[in-house]
């Protein structure tokens, strides 16, 4: 099959290699190498990546009639600049994905994506740290932020940074053979597709709203976390209506109350997961609840994993 790797100025050089040696790795290990590859810039011209790294490339996108799969590298830290220059691409991959091409996209690539209409009404995903940004700039896509690969209409996404190589051993699984990308992933030492990112997740919670009163109410909430609230109380202990509180908090934050306050509560468990030998119950009981099996129920619901299992993964102390 063919695939274009394509390139953009901005984009990650990291993440355009693991796509090249990942497809390269295939052909090699394949009895015979299922994927011609080729790498292409919107004016067939070597794209600048991030860090100053300049990406040859085979041709123009305008050189290539037809292809099976096309590939976008993401723009990890380099998306608000990168951007403005998206929309140029919409032309060319709206023509290949009504030929049938398969569109995929690394990490923060959704955004290019999105930008030219591809996604519109699918689900997607992207980066974590990117996702709200990418709700608010696309209110008609569907956001699955928690997940490592979304796919819709012949239209794939994933998660941020090293889901990229989940990508790759889908992509290769399905266009290659399953046997295929067991090879690659024993050879190359990847475990096995992950369908979460939510693991991983930092919540950053939204502070630039603007709504001066919702914001004092969330410095409040983050001293007072731990305590027994009722979020009616809260509402009345500034001065809200209860109806009008819960509905101007979501209007700014995109949380409901309670939801915010689980999130203040499940960042501070993981903390003490991550750095301390604290049991699940002096946990539960730290961060304001006082039944560790509902605690633990919600945390799964919330973070993809048990306590002990988070633990395992992520504790720093040692001895």
């Amino acid at each position: 099959m063919h695939i274009t790797l394509l390139l953009a100025d901005r984009c990650s050089a990291a993440s355009a290699t693991l796509a090249l040696e990942m497809l390269t790795a295939a052909n090699l290990f394949a009895d015979s190498p299922p994927f011609e590859i080729a790498l292409a810039s919107l004016d067939g011209q070597a794209v600048e990546a991030w860090g100053g790294q300049r990406l040859q490339v085979d041709c123009a996108t305008a050189q290539i009639a037809q292809t099976d799969l096309v590939l976008v590298p993401g723009f990890l830290f380099t998306l608000k600049d990168a951007l403005p220059a998206f929309a140029a691409y919409g032309p060319w991959l709206r023509e290949q994905h009504a030929r049938g091409a398969v569109l995929a996209s690394m990490c923060t690539a959704a955004f290019l994506l999105a930008e030219t209409g591809m996604l519109h009404g699918l689900r997607a995903t992207t980066h974590w740290a990117f996702a709200e940004l990418f709700r608010r700039r696309y209110p008609q896509v569907s956001v699955e932020d928690t997940q490592i690969l979304c796919e819709e209409n012949r239209v794939i996404t994933c998660g941020g940074a090293t889901a990229a190589m989940d990508l790759m051993l889908h992509l290769i699984r399905r266009f290659g053979s399953p046997e295929l990308a067991q090879t690659c992933s024993k050879y190359l030492l990847i475990d096995k597709v992950r369908t979460e990112q939510s693991v991983y997740a930092m919540w950053s919670l939204p502070k630039s709203h603007g709504d001066g009163e919702i914001l004092r109410v969330q410095h409040w909430l983050e001293q007072h976390f731990a305590q027994a609230l009722v979020i009616d109380e809260v509402a009345q202990r500034f001065g809200f209506g209860v109806r009008n509180f819960k509905r101007r908090f979501k209007d700014a934050t995109g949380y409901t109350p309670i939801a915010y306050l689980q999130t203040l509560r499940l960042e501070r468990a993981k903390q003490m997961l991550e750095s301390t030998r604290m049991t699940l119950d002096s946990i539960t009981y730290a961060v304001g609840y006082e039944d560790s099996n509902s605690f633990r129920r919600l945390f799964q619901q919330r973070v993809g994993m048990l306590p002990a299992a988070y633990r395992k993964k992520f504790l720093m102390v040692q001895g």
